[in-house]
């Protein structure tokens, strides 16, 4: 019995050796070549601020092209947005990534400040990758308006995501007012709102005043696409927004009209 119960173990043994022999190795997990800059940075408020905003300097550290396909913000009241999709850094090249964090429903206690913790999960082809910041509140008063504050809300979120006006509470804004509408009510009721607003944001332009020549693809250009880095977004529904080809093609008509413009053969540039 002894003889037979020594052999068990010995080929037990044998059998477990000959297992992970045979197992396979797990590969270990692809090293990111992104180097992001600043590290964990923080955030602190100041009175009446209602969105922190992060820009984040990343390097390719590698000599093969980086490919990001997707930049995951840890939860709703964070932005970001890739520059392109799918986002391509050059070997040893450099970019940036902008972030903003929404503070309106963000409170401190009455004694110290309160500290919120926020990261972005950066997927790449064959890589992942984390940005890790942070948001000190200190405790305060914001004096503002819930109409004031949506308002700021809107450009700052714009600034970083300039399509993010047909998303959230905007669309009631930005997007409802214009299905059904055509040429100068839509118009007045979808672009007005912000190049009509009595307290039209200084970065918003006044379209009567606009002077620089312009070709015949501008209006088009801008009502279609926007441009990335302005609060103008893209207002097909090829891009996200609310109008069909016929709306594009009768708001160019009234934008022609009610705004002329001297005509130039380069291509068009930005507004001025």
């Amino acid at each position: 019995m002894r003889f037979s119960f020594a052999l068990l173990l010995v080929l037990a043994a044998c059998w477990g050796l000959s297992q992970a022999a045979d197992s396979p190795k797990t590969a270990p997990a692809p090293v990111s070549p992104l180097v992001w800059s600043p590290d964990n940075p923080t955030h602190t408020t100041v009175p009446g601020e209602i969105s922190a905003r992060f820009t984040f300097a990343v390097s390719n550290s590698s000599s093969a092209e980086a490919v990001i396909v997707q930049v995951k913000p840890s939860c709703g009241c964070t932005t970001a947005e890739m520059p392109s999709i799918p986002w391509r850094i050059p070997p040893h090249g450099t970019d940036k990534l902008e972030a903003v964090v929404d503070l309106r429903d963000k409170v401190a206690s009455a004694a110290s400040p309160t500290v919120y913790y926020k990261d972005i999960k950066i997927f790449g082809q064959d890589f992942t990758n984390q940005i890790n910041f942070s948001v000190a509140i200190p405790p305060m008063t914001n004096k503002m308006s819930a109409d004031e504050t949506m308002r700021l809300w809107g450009q700052q979120l714009a600034s970083v995501d300039h399509q993010a006006v047909f998303k959230n509470d905007c669309v009631k804004c930005h997007l409802v007012p214009a299905f059904g509408k055509q040429g100068e009510y839509l118009f007045h009721t979808t672009c007005g709102i912000c190049h009509e607003a009595v307290n039209r944001a200084s970065v918003v332009p006044d379209l009567s005043k606009l002077t620089a020549p312009i070709d015949t693809s501008y209006w088009r250009t801008w009502v279609t696409d926007g441009k990335v880095g302005t609060l103008m977004p893209g207002f097909a529904s090829t891009n996200g927004g609310p109008l069909d080809d016929e709306q594009v093609r009768g708001l160019v008509a009234y934008l022609t009209n009610a705004f002329p413009r001297p005509l130039k053969d380069s291509p068009a540039s930005s507004a001025k």
